[in-house]
């Protein structure tokens, strides 16, 4: 069954968000105590402070305690590390209200920044008591083949219709953890939006609902969309030693210290080239040790390029996690942790072809990353893990 929960084609356009009274522009000098930030600066957004981010910005830090929302336009924000922390928000959109425009968050540790003295660099991070809120458009994130295709066509029929749109990128995959991937553009859709003329022919037969030959329902063929309107990214250097971005939602870095729960509500977002291998709790996605998480989720996101497992629940009961992709990540696809046992939500996501991971540290083996799962369940911290 595919991923179908919102359909945007037809949708009118919700109107621009209005933003709040004695907020003040990014561009504007008077916004800051030294004019503008430069690129390469240490920016910090003190408490009570509403920033919005009206122009592209390249800084060496931006540490969030008050609050900064992004104007309603195209936007990219480089930045050797974000940090949204001690009752801090950051907002991009909301789910009745989401970002329709493009907004590229890179993350790149190049000279001059000064890691964090806990998380070093190239993260996205909200920690004690901070909110991340990245909305973006809310699009169908996969379906199943409705017929099967066979090797030298173009031509693709989906089970339900979709909100895709010529010129955009898909996957289609099939196969035990469906091993068996082809990238493809969409040349054309029909006007019933469950045909697709793809810019090549596939050249390897992919089996639908409506396929002659039986086959093990979970390798029936899928089609999944490879792109989103919000991307949060490593940097281009990222393949070079398999260290790119991480985004992680805790409570606290330190073991045992007190702070505030942290706040994760993601939907509609592509992380590209995240994850820094061999490296503990340096994930694409990563909640930890955040006790009662009910009111973080992650919902029709895209994981991609990662260089170390896709999205990880670790401590934190009742993460809603639906209508994901996590596409061929080092490691599982999805790992979920929680102490007490507590039941998450974890609805019509998908895994594609999870690649074997030789982990140097001993507490990463032990997920046996050497047979790679869609998804690992971990009952208890303090039991085995299982798989299932």
């Amino acid at each position: 069954m595919g991923y179908l929960e919102f359909l945007a084609a037809g949708a009118a356009p919700a109107p621009a968000p209005a933003f709040p009274e004695g907020a003040r522009r990014w561009s504007d000098e008077a916004s800051w105590d030294d004019g503008v930030p430069d690129a390469g600066a240490r920016v910090r957004i003190e408490a009570g402070r509403t920033v919005v981010l009206d122009q592209d910005v390249d800084v060496a830090s931006l540490e969030i305690e008050g609050t900064l929302l992004v104007e309603a336009r195209d936007t990219r924000v480089r930045a050797g590390w974000i940090l949204v922390h001690k009752g801090g928000r950051l907002a991009v959109g909301s789910p009745e209200q989401p970002f329709r425009d493009r907004l590229t968050i890179t993350l790149c540790a190049r000279d001059g920044v000064v890691p964090h003295s806990d998380l070093g660099t190239k993260f996205l991070a909200a920690l004690d008591g901070g909110t991340i809120d990245l909305h973006g458009q809310q699009r169908t994130s996969w379906v199943q083949l409705g017929s099967t295709v066979a090797p030298g066509h173009s031509n693709v029929r989906l089970a339900q219709p979709v909100d895709w749109r010529a010129g955009e990128r898909i996957a289609i995959v099939s196969g035990q953890d469906h091993a068996l991937v082809e990238e493809r553009t969409i040349r054309d859709i029909g006007a019933d939006c469950m045909s697709l003329t793809l810019d090549q022919a596939v050249a390897h037969r992919h089996h639908g609902q409506q396929g002659a030959l039986r086959v093990q329902p979970g390798s029936m063929a899928k089609a999944l969309l490879l792109e989103r309107n919000i991307v949060v990214e490593g940097c281009e250097d990222s393949a070079r030693e398999s260290v790119g971005g991480f985004c992680m939602i805790a409570g606290s870095t330190k073991q045992g210290e007190i702070a505030r729960r942290a706040i994760g509500r993601f939907s509609g977002i592509e992380f590209r080239r995240m994850g820094q291998f061999n490296r503990p709790g340096r994930y694409p996605l990563h909640w930890h040790n955040n006790g009662d998480a009910a009111e973080s989720c992650v919902s029709g996101c895209l994981v991609q390029d990662s260089y170390q497992r896709g999205i990880v629940t670790v401590g934190s009961r009742h993460v809603r996690i639906s209508g994901n992709v996590v596409m061929k990540p080092y490691g599982h696809g999805y790992i979920v942790e929680s102490e007490d046992n507590s039941p998450q939500l974890v609805t019509t996501n998908l895994a594609v072809r999870p690649r074997v991971a030789r982990f140097a540290d001993t507490a990463m083996r032990r997920y046996c990353e050497l047979r790679p799962r869609a998804f690992w369940i971990v009952r208890s911290a303090q039991e085995r893990p299982a798989a299932h």
